[in-house]
């Protein structure tokens, strides 16, 4: 059964107010009871300062009769259970339950041994509420305990009569307090049960007014909004006119474009099947000028016998001018202005064959000689040339190959030139070092491998990552012909594979070559 939309938010909102009202009782009532606690030990350290003053001349003078009697005295009060001193051995000298006048406590097992026998307890000037605690006495009823150090001061040492005490000795003993907590209790236990019945109340009044609001602003709506979905369907275009000025109120907006839309559409589907013919003979037209596309596409494939057939006529007179250069500079009587225009020519010339030899890759006028060779040794080969490169003087080579990667049929030198253009643009991607990953691996049935280059570099904007296969597209500005990926991507394509990239300006790029086992035969290119 599914639980109308009222019901779900009626629970969900009573179960959401109960745990926050919960918590925020709880952390409430704990905080009240730490701030009676600390009102009660105040009240109680104040008490215990009180007969301390009272009975400091006293124990000066060591009339233990009064000192008794004054704290007899004390503890007629309401609400005091217990008033004892307790010297430095845990002997109780006085005490208003003169039963227990001298027992010794067992310094292990009681709180106010404790405060002169345990390292951990900080002996210096401990806060009230450090020298309190909540205990059950031997009736089984709550008591609250406050200890008081009496120190050694100097009037202690300083008099002489028959308690004379040594000015090293730091405590004396204890003063003990203990009162009833029933009345601090009582209070908590009011409060309480008060802030319970508040929490039940402000429950019930907030779920009944949002299960009304609710109903009054959602479930009428979507009622609205569900009539009108159905009449719809049953393709009665009629609009919702009462729209209110809120969320819903948009969505019934939408709804009403919705059904204008589609009452358009079925206006458009009926007119469509009037002029099928029409539109049969502009489709026909559509047809031919992608036909056209394609003719444009197929002439700007020719572009890369062009490229060769200028190549190839440029490439004899820059040999000519390289030579000619050449011998001119390494004349011994030619003039040093002349000598450093002739380094020129010949730098440009060389310049000028490295583009001359790049375009006759774009063109791929050489001929694949495919063997089958293992792809380990290829990258091995590739990793020696290019370990000794400028570019990787600060650069760590990590090679991680999988040692069950089958031979493959490839071109090895078409593969090295793929993967030294790849790797050079790594180390020029971490011009002040970083690590580069070489990794190999095959697909989930074996029917190709991959080897992926991981660089640490700048990374490649996400805008340009698109465009890095297309001719003469570089990111170096005039510093490459940006040929380079695009021979390589013609390349892994001769061989039946693709090339893909991964690149993140905080993690730098990733390029996987992934290589058929088995290629398909294909033509060269």
């Amino acid at each position: 059964m599914r639980l109308k939309l009222i019901v779900q938010i009626s629970l969900i909102t009573g179960i959401v107010l109960l745990f926050t009202s919960l918590l925020f009782g709880y952390f409430n009532i704990s905080t009240l009871k730490y701030a009676f606690r600390q009102t009660a030990v105040a009240s109680l350290d104040h008490l215990s300062e009180t007969i301390f003053r009272a009975v400091f001349h006293q124990m000066l003078d060591n009339n233990r009769d009064q000192i008794q009697v004054t704290i007899g005295e004390m503890g007629k009060q309401k609400g005091i259970e217990r008033i004892r001193i307790l010297n430095q051995e845990g002997t109780i000298a006085f005490s208003t339950q003169k039963s227990e006048i001298g027992t010794i406590l067992d310094i292990k097992n009681n709180l106010e041994c404790m405060v002169c026998h345990d390292d951990k307890i900080p002996q210096k000037d401990p806060s009230p509420l450090a020298r309190s605690r909540m205990l059950f006495d031997s009736n089984g009823k709550k008591v609250l305990t406050l200890f008081r150090p009496i120190c050694n001061e100097r009037t202690c040492w300083t008099t002489s009569k028959c308690h004379f005490h040594s000015q090293d000795t730091r405590f004396l003993g204890l003063l003990d307090i203990t009162i009833s907590a029933e009345p601090m209790l009582a209070m908590i236990r009011n409060y309480r049960n008060n802030t319970i019945i508040q929490i039940f109340f402000l429950i019930l009044s907030i779920s009944l007014c949002l299960t009304l609001l609710t109903k009054r602003l959602i479930i009428q709506p979507v009622h609205t909004l569900l009539e009108h979905t159905r009449s719809v369907g049953k393709g009665n275009w009629r609009f919702i006119k009462s729209v209110p000025g809120d969320e819903l109120g948009e969505l019934a907006e939408a709804f009403n474009d919705m059904t204008g839309k589609l009452k358009e559409n079925q206006e458009e589907r009926d007119e469509w099947a009037a002029t099928l013919e029409s539109r049969v003979e502009e489709r026909t037209r559509e047809i031919k000028e992608m036909q056209s596309v394609l003719v444009r596409s197929e002439k700007l494939a020719s572009l890369g016998e062009l490229v060769a057939g200028i190549a190839h006529e440029l490439n004899n007179p820059l040999t000519g001018i390289m030579i000619h250069a050449s011998l001119i500079s390494g004349d011994p009587h030619l003039n040093e202005e002349l000598q450093e225009d002739c380094q020129t020519v010949i730098h440009e010339s060389r310049r000028c064959s490295k583009i001359v030899k790049e375009l006759l890759d774009f063109a791929r006028v050489s001929d694949s000689q495919k063997t089958q060779q293992p792809m380990r040794k290829v990258i091995d080969r590739t990793t020696a040339l290019i370990e000794h490169n400028v570019d990787f003087k600060d650069i760590e080579v990590i090679k991680e190959y999988n040692p069950d990667l089958p031979e493959i049929l490839i071109d090895a030198s078409q593969i090295e030139q793929v993967l030294i253009n790849m790797m050079i643009n790594a180390g020029q991607a971490m011009p002040e070092g970083g690590t580069l990953t070489i990794k190999t691996g095959t697909g989930t049935i074996k029917d190709h491998i991959y080897v992926s280059i991981e660089d640490t570099g700048c990374g490649i904007p996400e805008e340009n990552i698109e465009k890095l296969f297309d001719p003469f597209f570089s990111t170096k500005g005039h510093h490459g012909t940006g040929l380079g990926l695009s021979v390589s991507y013609g390349i892994i394509q001769s061989h039946g594979g693709e090339i893909t990239v991964a690149s993140n300006p905080e993690n730098g790029t990733t390029f996987t070559i992934i290589l058929p086992t088995c290629p398909e035969p294909t033509k060269n290119q």
